[in-house]
């Protein structure tokens, strides 16, 4: 019989292995410039579809979301969702929710009989403007999922010779992701085989990027008349891979 510490530690890996590991080896299997771009897209629809769907069931996301609103970003997605009575709930609970806090922050900047003057440093209302304009639910939740797929792919670098030689075979990552990678190796590695596999994956990025730069040359050279007889080898479509590589492409 397994211990219980045992135990617990069985299911807590099987549920990393259902709900991080084949969502990331499958991004990994799909190609692309950034595996982590193809992981996000998925994980973000999924997102904006729970905000206009099961989160509506559920009290805790409900007040989630009228806490924290999203950003135009991913209002504008919600909109094409056509769920016109889901999204206008959203908008109605979390508009009554910022005027509440609008009406509480005018309300503490109001200046109060018989007190000092209040410093012009404090400012409630500008306050609470700023921290609504850069609220989302969503953007909060990809970025805390996305760095468990992080912690996740080092602990497959370490432990997976498999996965090794799929980051390995992979086109680089787009420099954000890239960053959150490094960031996060520390979470797995240590030492000798922390500074190895950081090297290694900043080599495979160099790499990418020489050879973007090449096919982006190639591309501007296409349009000079002198190489107007040449191939276009694979520049065709290079200045949006190389927007994708500098920037998350979502």
């Amino acid at each position: 019989m397994m211990g219980q510490d045992k135990l617990a530690l069985f299911w807590e890996d099987a549920l990393k292995e259902k709900i991080y590991t084949i969502p990331l080896t499958d991004a990994f299997a799909h190609g692309g410039e950034c595996p982590f771009c193809t992981l996000e897209k998925k994980l973000e629809a999924e997102q904006v579809s729970y905000a206009l769907g099961a989160s509506m069931m559920e009290p805790d996301a409900r007040i989630l979301s009228n806490e924290k609103g999203y950003c135009r970003r991913h209002y504008e997605q919600m909109s094409r969702e056509s769920q016109a009575l889901s999204l206008a709930l959203v908008l109605d609970t979390h508009l009554a929710e910022l005027i509440k806090k609008l009406e509480t922050a005018a309300d503490a900047s109001a200046p109060k009989k018989g007190l000092l003057k209040r410093r012009v440093e404090e400012q409630p209302v500008e306050t609470a403007l700023s921290a609504a304009e850069s609220s989302c639910l969503i953007c909060h939740k990809l970025q805390h999922t996305l760095e468990k797929f992080a912690e996740v792919f080092w602990y497959l670098y370490k432990n997976e010779a498999e996965f090794r030689q799929n980051v390995e075979a992979c086109q680089g990552f787009c420099l954000p992701h890239f960053s959150l990678l490094l960031s996060c190796a520390s979470h797995e590695l240590s030492g000798h085989a922390l500074e190895d596999a950081k090297k290694a994956l900043t080599e495979l990025e160099i790499t990418h990027l020489k050879r973007l730069n090449e096919e982006v040359n190639w591309f501007t050279k296409k349009f000079d008349y002198r190489y107007q007889n040449e191939p276009w080898k694979n520049s065709k479509d290079a200045p949006r891979r190389v927007m994708e590589k500098l920037v998350k492409f979502l």
